[in-house]
């Protein structure tokens, strides 16, 4: 499955359909939500999706406006509801924070979908046709290849959009490189791979703190429910808007030129959620956005027929890459220093190299060794030498 975003041109009445469509859909999924959580109050035992699309032809009957909405927008809400309530007792089940489901504010309610693309909605040229909407003027700034499955329509702060699910039967496999690397991410560098490069770390949000510093001052001068306060929400928004494509925007293009350039690929099974607990590093490593960069990896690399890694993290910035001797150090510590060896090099490199040499990186299409997390004792490989050679 894959994704494909395009800029919608929608008239003012057009706009007006979809902004009282997502309050009703607001609404229902706040609605079926407390239905719910009454049920199990009063009887123990909760009701299902099922049994809520059966009441939706009786609540069509008694309110006109929920009966302008396509039934299958309607559905899909409730969809919504039980995959969050499904959610929940699947963390519970695992043992972590269950999060119960929330009501939802008609203000954080942005998108409604067709989950079915036969008779609901199709393309036309330059135009998109919406069941019971009409047609939306749509940028496609690139031709949707595969087939269409479902289609989102999504308010953002700089207007609406269209989104395409589409299942595609086809990958683009990459010509073979035979080379392997390691990738170490981190604030101070993005990322360091095992061939000794650093790659910068933007840092968006950084720069934009002063002009969302100002803008959310603003925000909190204005008069709650007045134009003003709302004129300048928006405007924090698209700030917001503009910070989060930027770091996208990055993290693709970094991505990418990994996966042209390497047939294997490994990184470092990370727990980012427990890690951003740390308040000193939780800005930092937002602003990073490791998560989002390894999951774009990840697909980009299946995509292309790349070998993808994950291996532990335990001990890849304390050991020693060429002996293997196990070297404490905190994290303020950015050289590595090895006393049994005498290696020098920079911590983040010597972190890729090890995670490099964890995930017995070998071309693509090859299976990786597992190898155990306890110091090692082998000599360093003849590329590994080279490197290091370099950087000393």
């Amino acid at each position: 499955m894959k994704s494909y975003k395009y800029k919608l041109k929608p008239s003012s009445r057009i706009i007006a359909i979809f902004e009282a469509w997502l309050a009703i859909c607001c609404e229902l999924y706040n609605a079926a939500l407390q239905e719910r959580r009454d049920a199990y109050r009063i009887a123990g035992k909760s009701i299902g999706f099922y049994e809520q699309c059966a009441e939706l032809p009786g609540v069509k009957a008694e309110m006109e406006d929920v009966a302008r909405v396509h039934a299958q927008v309607l559905q899909n809400v409730l969809r919504r509801v039980d995959r969050a309530f499904n959610g929940f007792f699947r963390r519970v089940k695992k043992g972590q924070k269950p999060g119960y489901p929330r009501f939802r504010s008609c203000f954080r309610y942005d998108s409604f979908t067709y989950p079915q693309a036969k008779g609901t909605f199709w393309l036309e040229g330059n135009r998109l046709h919406l069941s019971k909407i009409g047609k939306v003027k749509i940028h496609l700034s690139r031709p949707v290849e595969g087939v269409i499955k479902t289609c989102t329509i999504k308010r953002e702060a700089d207007g609406w959009y269209a989104i395409f699910a589409v299942e595609e039967s086809r990958s683009e496999p990459l010509p073979t490189t035979g080379e392997s690397v390691g990738v170490d991410v981190g604030i101070e560098s993005f990322a360091t791979i095992s061939t000794g490069e650093h790659i910068e770390n933007p840092k968006y949000l950084r720069r934009a703190e002063r002009d969302l510093k100002t803008a959310q001052r603003c925000v909190s001068r204005r008069k709650r429910g007045s134009r003003r306060r709302r004129k300048a929400v928006q405007r924090l928004k698209r700030l917001h808007l503009k910070v989060r494509r930027q770091r996208a925007d990055f993290h693709h293009k970094t991505a990418r030129r990994l996966v042209r350039e390497f047939d294997t690929i490994a990184v470092e099974e990370l727990n980012i959620s427990g890690m951003i607990r740390n308040h000193h590093l939780a800005k930092g490593i937002g602003d990073a956005g490791w998560g989002q960069f390894i999951l774009i990896l990840t697909n980009k690399a299946e995509r292309a027929g790349r070998l993808m890694i994950r291996v532990n993290p335990s001990y890849t910035s304390q050991d020693c890459s060429k002996c293997g001797a196990r070297v404490r150090k905190s994290l303020k510590t950015r050289v590595h220093r090895c006393d049994v060896c005498g290696l020098t090099l920079h911590r983040d490199y010597n972190a890729a190299l090890n995670i490099e040499q964890k995930a017995g990186a070998r071309p693509s299409g090859m299976r990786a060794l597992t190898l155990s997390d306890e110091p090692r004792t082998c000599p360093p490989t003849e590329r590994e030498s080279s490197s290091i050679t370099r950087q000393c």
